[in-house]
């Protein structure tokens, strides 16, 4: 009698703890109730359709089930082929649906996650930590329970999964799991997203521009009221008489660009190159060179002669100032890239051409307050400059030059320069474009080629410039692609322009992730 009193008093304590006995190795697991992430109830009875499930206890609060989810995916990964699935089991009523769901897209589950918000599931297993898993055989009779929390734990679970895919019992069917409780999942937390989200979009700024056939040199700047402003130059043919600079504009939210507008022309002195950008006072810059050579000029000609204006623009491109000659009689320089603001508020412009018979590369600085440019430092190894300021203050620019892009460096704001030296990075001699984004990221953009304006390519390094990943094109179709020019807006997305086959200037804006978010794992 008191055996069986025992046994009852025993039962009853079960009964009104509201706990159901756990279920032992050897046993049939049966029918578990499940609620999904959307609310919706379901019940998982389908054991017999593959050799094995694993049902997983978890919890997005816990840092211990991040690891768990990436060890699972692995394994998932190794043996959905063969038919096993992964289930994964909430077992807490303070974690929603939605937070399961931010929790399992940004951490990249690769297998279902269902809620047990009032602990039926977990008191069926008798599940205790988070993470623990329960290893089932196709007739849904349990033959592993165990732990993630260590080699050991992870070692005896493949072990286990192995013997029963060979429709044999696990030599070891229980390892203690450690983890956190499951009814103390802890505090709601913020989860980064690992995978980002990828964002990209390009366009033609134009198809077609009255009087004008040939496109080419595109620079591109955010206004202060977050327009986006784009000059180039177009006319009959590269040097051409008729030729001109454009500027085009798109409002915040449009994807269309407004009807390009002739901003300079001049048929006996046309513009060339020009770059526009802002300043810290928000003013709109344009600077851009005159070709003053001798006419009739034959396509491509007149670069050597060309001297600099700017103008400037107070209501974001609006209206301008009258142009105005930046440097003396005997200084022909052509602008290419835009300048960079140093740390110190200077603004440092790299250009072409020839000065006091020097001939290579300048660089041109704007102190903050000032109104007349001056020459700072000069290099002869390569062409038209992309520079970036480095965190420790040094300046880094790469050149345009035959073969390979050049690199040369500063540490006193660009007075003096290293000598020239060859990088790993293809160039077919043609303009390329480079910034350093917020986050001290460096982005080139660039023609990965020994020989061809195309592809046009795109890198980036995340160790201010001493190693660069692995090129993405941006075109590769036949047909030139060229003189790109790149900046990060106010949200951090990127905006390049680009010569396209030189029947029109292209558009392409993209974030980060896109440079290096190539897929996600599911």
């Amino acid at each position: 009698m008191t055996k069986w009193l025992g046994m009852l008093l025993i039962a009853m304590a079960i009964v009104l703890s509201g706990q159901a006995a756990a279920i032992e190795i050897g046993a049939n697991v049966g029918p578990v109730n499940l609620t999904a992430l959307s609310g919706d109830r379901i019940v998982m009875n389908n054991y017999g359709e593959r050799p094995a499930t694993v049902v997983l206890f978890l919890s997005g609060r816990c840092e211990a089930s991040e690891r768990a989810i990436a060890d699972m995916n692995r394994s998932f990964e190794k043996l959905r082929h063969r038919g096993v699935l992964f289930v994964g089991v909430c077992s807490n009523p303070e974690e929603s649906g939605e937070e399961l769901r931010t929790f399992s897209q940004r951490r990249g589950m690769i297998f279902p996650l269902y809620r047990d918000p009032d602990g039926k599931v977990a008191r069926q297993f008798g599940a205790r930590v988070s993470p623990e898993l329960f290893l089932l055989d196709r007739q849904g009779v349990l033959q592993f329970h165990g732990g993630l929390q260590d080699a050991a734990a992870r070692k005896a679970f493949e072990a286990a999964m192995s013997s029963v895919l060979r429709k044999q019992p696990p030599e070891v069917t229980t390892v203690a799991a450690e983890g956190t409780p499951l009814e103390r999942p802890g505090p709601k937390r913020e989860v980064d997203d690992l995978y980002g989200e990828v964002s990209f979009s390009s366009e033609l700024v134009f198809n077609r521009v009255a009087g004008a056939a040939a496109h080419h040199c595109s620079t591109i700047c955010e206004a202060g009221n977050k327009d986006l402003l784009c000059l180039w130059y177009g006319g009959t043919y590269e040097s051409a008489d008729d030729q001109k600079l454009f500027l085009a504009r798109r409002k915040p939210g449009e994807c269309n660009w407004g009807t390009p507008q002739p901003l300079i022309q001049n048929t006996a002195q046309p513009p060339g190159n020009g770059v526009i950008f802002r300043d810290a006072s928000d003013r709109v810059w344009i600077v851009w060179c005159r070709v003053e050579g001798t006419r009739p000029m034959g396509r491509g000609e007149g670069w050597g002669r060309c001297r600099l204006f700017d103008r400037t623009s107070t209501d974001h491109g609006a209206t301008w100032s009258e142009d105005r000659p930046m440097l003396g009689e005997t200084v022909w320089c052509v602008p290419r890239n835009p300048p960079i603001a140093l740390k110190d508020g200077t603004l440092l412009l790299p250009v072409e051409g020839s000065w006091q018979g020097a001939e290579g590369s300048h660089f041109l600085t704007l102190a903050p307050g000032a109104t007349d440019w001056q020459r700072a430092g000069f290099t002869s190894g390569g062409s038209q400059p992309a520079v970036v300021q480095r965190n420790d203050g040094s300046l880094l620019a790469l050149l345009r030059h035959s073969r390979n892009i050049r690199q040369i460096e500063s540490r006193d704001g660009g007075l003096t320069w290293t000598k020239a030296e060859a990088t790993a990075l293809k160039n077919p001699d043609a303009g390329i474009t480079m910034t350093r984004l917020t986050n001290g990221h460096l982005v080139l953009v660039y023609n990965d080629s020994q020989t061809s304006r195309t592809p046009l390519s795109i890198t980036r390094s995340v160790d201010e410039g001493k190693t660069w990943d692995k090129p993405l094109d941006l075109e590769s179709t036949p047909g030139e692609y060229s003189y790109p020019c790149i900046i990060q807006a106010a949200d951090g997305n990127l905006h390049i322009t680009y010569t396209f086959r030189r029947y029109a200037i292209k558009h392409v804006e993209l974030n980060e992730d896109w440079l290096v978010r190539w897929e996600r794992s599911d």
